[in-house]
């Protein structure tokens, strides 16, 4: 890790210099000089760290040196980088001729005081010396030295973009099924609810065989409930009663009292046979087990089971373990199966032959444990040649006697053949709690904040590249997809691969209880510490002492209790006092959505100027953010996600020029001008844009707004400075622009977008708007064009006649429209047209009383379609891709006529219809359909009636066909079912 540390500073001061050139910045005498020192001596130790870095697993003396050149690389960034801000704010500065921010004007007028202070000169030349006597100790040691460095190697690409499925079991179905005889058995002898434990070594595959038990067709069939929760280290009864109740309830609990969350999971699984899963348990300590085991205990009925997992015997029993079940190591035949399958994924019988005899060997050495076939599977998958794997078989790696059985060693192995900045990356990852579900997206922000992606503008595709390796080489599994299954967008680590990590990290990264629950070191804090996790769990807990003296954190992450709020808030401004080298600050509330734990951030917040990444998301009593942000023109994300109390500010300056990322979803009332976004030119996502109009629309003449209307623009143009837009984008109240603010947005020019909401409320509700004043909508709908690789488009709250516009048929990406509360239409618009579109709703389009060609398709009297567009429509097909079909809340609909067209939607799978009251009937092409699998009618009295099986349904005979029927929530029974 050290190696892309001390890289990533070489660069920094290769940049710093040419950012001082630049500029024209003065520096003190000699401080120059000790710049260039710096540099060469950092270039020297660099060509000797990739030996210090291997062999600092089994020499101390090694760790030792590593870790005090870390910690001096670290103090060095840091200086540059608050130097580096120091030019940037004065640039901010000297742009802003129209205004002088009063927040800003000491900082700008001390900035030639402080770039040529002593005081820096000082510090420059003692990191200086300091490296001076680590590069004289490197000889002491008699490095190899290695003047190609690892991290100039760019990540291995593979030649094909799928993921390995290294899930699929090797060896356990006797296993597998001496569980479910378990989990299926009733005594009627045992008191309580049964206890089983599957124990085993770490890697060995106690997850992986819970989770084949928990997703058996027997098992599902069998349990009214099943729970899954991860317990790991700590065992937190309130986190683990919380988590069991919300897997009980679907809704997260906001309860700050554990007896009342017993409570509630007591009456909650009352007569209701159920199967807990409690995966990773390590605790010893009987006392914090006793009060959830009674409360399950007294409201399960006979048949209920509770399954554990644990690497530990004695944690076994002191749960109570009615039946203990030993997890065993697979068998050479097995592992070399397991490894083979990972391992030569992809490759041809030869390539196979060719390294099998090998392969075999390092399988052995794999001990019969899951994970390390897997992990050294994933890390040879990529080597093609013998000498490349003989390497593997010979390395040193194989001798240690870390952790449990040397199950590190093929970890180590993985670990030090990625690149360095991918090392840094994935050793991050300790920052997780474990079993924590790791959000991508969020994942690569991080990475970004603490500068392992460089600094280019690619940084977020570099990220991609990074993550898609780690997760090819098996650090990274339980993947979930998006609702197309083209991109992964969360993971978890293995629970030995986050120990690994956690010990790559150790004393850099810490999770602190200050109810002292996870305090298990009794001094967690060290000056050399870098992340930390601080977890505020009860109404008593308060920020650590020990923690205002962490001067040198660079990320920080606080859970805290909503009970707590009042402690959070009078911590802030003295923590921000002291950790000024924070690069991530998380006070995002997401464990309590219904509550609130900041109510004010402090304006000390703007000392903070290192800061890359803040997150406030979830907390809705939060107000109004300091002027002082804005002074953080290093931020790269900023994340206020369903902070729905925010207001706008009167006046914002224009500092945030570094700004890529603006997560500001449910943000409600807070125009988006009063972010200051005219000069964040990088900015990549804008969740929510609300407008903001300077003038309203009184009337239409027919052809033109009126003059006066002409004269006030809204901010929508504003859009057109964001060239660099990408994923999801919603506009609201486009009811209050004009065409020429529309077309100067140049949404189709952002070719990043893939999901837009396009809402045409006003923001000025209960104005009376005088008749035609909404005709204008149809021409601002067709000036807003949208890029050609669009996938998903929301159109709402339209008030004027039905609207096409000419470019919806151009979007050959186009999978998803929902078009809803447009309350003046009277038809629907020709959504047959598109050639791609799987998943169509349609809600609230309460003056639509007839459904019928204009949408369903028309044909002719020559037999062609009525189109234009000779490519929208494939030999008269209408609908042809579509899957997914649904209406809701039609007041007034009562016909829907089938269409002309020769063929209509020929893969519908999925109708559904909802609140159509006055709807008498359903098309017969459609219900006939051998495609159909699903039909859902609900709150429909009509069809209801018409569909029933109780004898008196007309047209029972025409669905009777269709494998899943739901009527009115209830799905309904064929003969023989």
């Amino acid at each position: 890790m050290a190696e892309a540390i001390v890289s990533g500073v070489f660069e920094r001061l290769t940049s710093f210099s040419l950012q001082v050139a630049e500029n024209g910045v003065r520096l003190v005498v000699g401080v120059n000089e000790e710049l260039k020192k710096i540099g060469t001596t950092l270039c020297t130790i660099r060509a000797v760290l990739a030996d210090a870095e291997k062999r600092q697993v089994k020499e101390q003396a090694v760790k030792l040196w590593l870790d005090r050149l870390q910690n001096v690389a670290y103090d060095i960034e840091d200086l540059l980088d608050g130097w580096s801000t120091v030019v940037i704010r004065s640039k901010i500065e000297e742009s802003q001729s129209s205004f002088r921010l009063s927040s800003l004007q000491p900082f700008a007028n001390s900035i030639p005081r402080l770039v040529r202070r002593r005081g820096i000169a000082t510090k420059i030349k003692e990191l200086s010396e300091s490296l001076q006597v680590i590069a004289k100790e490197k000889d002491d040691f008699a490095f190899i030295v290695n003047l190609i460095r690892n991290d100039d190697i760019e990540p291995e690409r593979p030649k094909t973009t799928c993921f390995v499925d290294a899930s699929e079991i090797r060896g356990r179905d006797q296993d597998k099924n001496s569980i479910i005889s378990m989990l299926l058995s009733e005594n009627g002898q045992e008191r309580g609810v049964p206890i089983i434990s599957i124990v085993g070594m770490g890697g060995i595959g106690k997850t992986t065989l819970a989770q084949i038990v928990y997703n058996d067709r027997e098992v599902n069939a069998y349990f009214q409930k099943k729970l899954w929760v991860c317990v790991s280290d700590p065992f937190d009864e309130m986190r683990i009663a919380k988590a069991i109740l919300e897997a009980l309830t679907g809704i997260p609990s906001g309860l700050g009292e554990l007896n009342t969350v017993l409570e509630k999971i007591h009456e909650s699984i009352v007569g209701k046979k159920f199967l807990l899963v409690l995966d990773d348990v390590w605790t010893e300590d009987e006392r914090k087990w006793q009060s959830l085991k009674c409360c399950l205990k007294s409201g399960a009925p006979p048949g209920s089971k509770i399954l554990v997992t644990t690497r530990k015997e004695n944690v076994a029993t002191v749960m109570g373990c009615t039946r203990l079940f030993h997890l065993g190591k697979l068998s050479e035949e097995e592992c070399w199966s397991l490894f083979s399958q990972v391992a030569f994924s992809g490759w041809n019988h030869r390539a196979r032959q060719i390294l099998a005899d090998i392969g075999k060997k390092i399988a052995d050495k794999c001990n019969g444990l899951p994970l390390a076939a897997k992990t050294l599977g994933g890390l040879l998958r990529f080597k093609k040649s013998r000498e490349q794997w003989q390497r593997i078989l010979d390395s040193n790696m194989w001798e240690l006697d870390e952790a449990e059985t040397g199950l590190f060693s093929p970890l180590l192995l993985s670990y030090y053949d990625l690149p360095a900045p991918l090392r840094q990356c994935f050793s991050y990852c300790a920052i997780f709690p474990k079993g924590y579900k790791i959000e991508k997206d969020l994942l690569i922000k991080l990475w970004m904040a603490q500068g392992f992606l460089g600094d280019g503008n690619g940084m977020e595709i570099v990220g991609e590249e990074y993550f898609d390796n780690l997760a090819m080489r098996s650090f990274f599994q339980e993947f979930e997809t998006d609702e197309n299954d083209d991109g992964i967008i969360r993971c978890k680590m293995h629970d030995i691969v986050h120990d690994f990590a956690q010990l790559l990290r150790k004393r850099e990264c810490y999770v602190v209880a200050s109810n002292g629950i996870e305090e298990q070191r009794a001094e967690w804090y060290h000056e050399s510490a870098r992340h930390l996790r601080v977890i505020l769990d009860n109404e008593q807990a308060v920020i650590p002492s020990l923690l205002y003296n962490a001067k040198k954190l660079r990320s920080l992450l606080v859970d805290s209790c909503p009970s707590n709020s009042s402690t959070l808030n009078a911590s802030l401004p003295r923590l921000f006092d002291q950790v000024t080298c924070l690069r991530m600050l998380d006070l995002s509330n997401n464990r309590y959505r219904k509550q609130t734990s900041i109510t004010e951030l402090p304006c000390q917040i703007g000392e903070l100027i290192h800061l890359r990444y803040v997150s406030l998301e979830g907390n809705k009593g939060l107000k109004e953010l300091p002027m002082t942000l804005w002074d953080l023109c290093n931020l790269q994300t900023l994340n206020i996600r369903l902070c729905s109390s925010i207001q706008s500010s009167k006046f914002i300056p224009e500092g945030l020029i570094n700004l890529r990322h603006l997560q500001n979803a449910e943000t409600y009332g807070c125009t988006s001008k009063a972010f200051g976004l005219k000069r964040s030119i990088l900015l990549q996502t804008l969740e929510e844009f609300v407008v903001e109009p300077f003038g309203y629309l009184l009337a239409w003449d027919g052809e033109q707004i009126l003059k006066e209307s002409e004269m006030h623009r809204s901010n929508l143009c504003d859009l057109g400075t964001f060239a660099l837009l990408r994923g999801n984008l919603k506009i609201i109240g486009l009811g209050d622009v004009s065409r020429r603010d529309a077309e100067e947005a140049g949404l189709w020019k952002k070719t990043g977008l893939r999901n837009l909401t396009l809402s045409f409320n006003s923001m000025y509700k209960g104005m009376r708007v005088l008749e035609g004043a909404y005709a204008h909508e149809s021409s601002v709908l067709e000036a807003l064009q949208p890029p050609l690789y669009l996938e998903s488009l929301d159109i709402n709250r339209m008030n004027g006649p039905t609207a096409f516009p000419s470019w919806m048929v151009s979007l050959t990406m186009l999978k998803r429209v929902r078009l809803w509360a447009c309350f003046n239409w009277k038809t629907l618009p020709p959504m047959w047209k598109l050639p791609v579109l799987e998943h169509l709703e349609i809600w609230e389009m309460k003056n639509v009383k007839e459904v019928g060609q204009e949408f369903m398709g028309a044909e002719t009297e020559k037999g062609q379609a009525s189109s234009s567009s000779s490519s929208s429509v494939n030999n008269n097909i209408a609908f042809p891709s579509l899957k997914h079909l649904k209406f809701q809340s039609m007041d007034d609909w009562q016909e829907w006529n089938y269409g002309h067209l020769l063929t209509t939607m020929p893969l519908l799978c999925s109708l559904k219809i909802n609140s159509c009251l006055k709807l008498k009937s359903l098309p017969r092409h459609l219900l006939q359909k051998t495609t159909l699998q699903v039909l859902d009618i609900f709150d429909c009295p009509i069809l209801t009636e018409r569909y029933s099986r109780n004898g008196t349904g007309e047209d029972w005979h025409y669905i009777s066909h269709i494998p899943t029927i739901t009527i009115d929530g209830e799905d309904v029974k064929r003969e023989g079912n």
